[in-house]
């Protein structure tokens, strides 16, 4: 089993310097690894501010003290973790804007690229910056170095392309992705409730902003090798496949439902909910991932059909009863939070936390929380009480 979360953000590098701003500065490159490894228990991860000028030092660093090595394939080996370097760019598409990911096999092909685009990036440490080049540019850029692509956090208001540019990939892009990173606030449902997503590869990733984040979103992938070609054979040749998706229920997102600016409810009426809040009429909206999709869709959103593609998991320091002490009792017992989630026997859960916290963990795996939506920002909650 291939466990992989391909957008990790650095809050720092280590010369100091901010990279992702808002970002935790414990967020490294040695402590992603290290944690990506030993508490998530991840295989593979795509580093997504690889490209910023103390990042691409960090990687020498640890080549330099054999920490990571590169893969013959691609991509650099830690114990048992592949880290995949990548860069997220923030591109202009049709009248909105839209971040979007790419992956290279090593820093080699990734500082190419870079230098090819450099004019067009006004600051080089940070990460998301804005690319001024048209999208069908950055593609061929990006795959002229091997790099492989996809938009990032596809549905959200901020900076989704399905959120904040278009209806329809093929009215804004030269060339439809082979891959889409749904995120937070959407599940597959929702996703192939628009046809032209049927044959497209759909990831879930953390977009982690801070270390305990990583692998709040992943998936479980069939490869030909864990390494760069692994992935991008999955991604261009469809070889292997994504067997699951991991992630938040779509309600605990912080963009599912609308959410009044004037008012500051998030919409519990049916969708679309996009002129106007039903409670005090403003039409100062932040439109929802579940509102902009239902506006949008081309196929209906089933949410009484099971998808075993897709299953809903809240990460276990999200639940209740679970604080800092018994956390740490279960990766005491279990090494990582995957093999808490994916192995452990329920006989073995309550021996170490007791029976109404291992009964939460086992609703959380099974996707059987209640919950209350989140919208504007703001993540929904988890309503069972230990």
């Amino acid at each position: 089993m291939i466990f992989a979360d391909l957008h990790i953000h650095i809050g720092r590098s280590l010369n100091g310097k901010a990279v992702k701003v808002t970002a935790s500065p414990t967020l490294t490159l040695p402590e992603i690894i290290d944690y990506s490894n030993k508490v998530k228990g991840l295989n593979l991860i795509g580093i997504v501010d690889s490209h910023s000028l103390g990042v691409r030092q960090d990687y020498k660093e640890l080549l330099r003290e054999g920490l990571i090595k590169p893969l013959s394939s691609g991509g650099y080996k830690a114990e048992n973790l592949v880290v995949i370097p990548g860069i997220e760019t923030e591109l202009r598409v049709g009248q909105g804007h839209a971040h979007f990911l790419a992956f290279f096999p090593w820093l080699d092909q990734l500082e190419a690229f870079c230098e090819q685009i450099k004019k067009y990036i006004s600051n080089w440490q940070l990460s998301s910056q804005k690319v001024y080049l048209e999208p069908g540019e950055w593609i061929s850029r990006v795959e002229n170095n091997e790099g492989i692509w996809l938009p990032a956090h596809a549905f959200t208001p901020h900076k989704g392309i399905y959120g904040a540019c278009c209806s329809r990939l093929a009215e804004v892009l030269p060339k439809l992705p082979l891959a889409l990173e749904m995120g937070l606030s959407a599940d597959r449902k929702m996703a192939l409730s628009l046809s032209e997503l049927e044959k497209i590869i759909l990831f879930s990733n953390s977009d982690a902003h801070s270390l305990v984040n990583i692998a709040r979103e992943y998936n479980l992938l069939e490869l030909s090798e864990v390494s760069f070609s692994g992935l991008s054979n999955l991604v261009i040749k469809q070889e292997g496949q994504v067997i699951q998706n991991f992630g938040l229920p779509p309600q605990m997102g912080k963009y599912h439902r609308s959410y009044c600016l004037n008012c500051k409810q998030v919409s519990t009426v049916n969708p679309p909910v996009v002129c106007c809040c039903p409670f005090c009429g403003s039409e100062k909206l932040i439109i929802g991932v579940l509102d902009r999709l239902t506006q949008i869709a081309d196929m209906p959103i089933n949410f009484r059909q099971n998808d075993h593609r897709y299953v809903y998991r809240v990460p276990l320091q999200f639940l209740p009863g679970i604080g800092p002490k018994k956390y740490a009792l279960l990766l005491k017992k279990f090494k990582t939070e995957l093999t808490v989630y994916h192995q452990a026997a329920k006989e073995d859960l309550v021996a170490v936390v007791g029976e109404k916290v291992a009964e939460i963990i086992l609703k959380a795996r099974t996707g059987k929380l209640e919950l209350s939506p989140g919208g504007g920002g703001y993540y929904g909650k988890v309503r069972d009480i230990v």
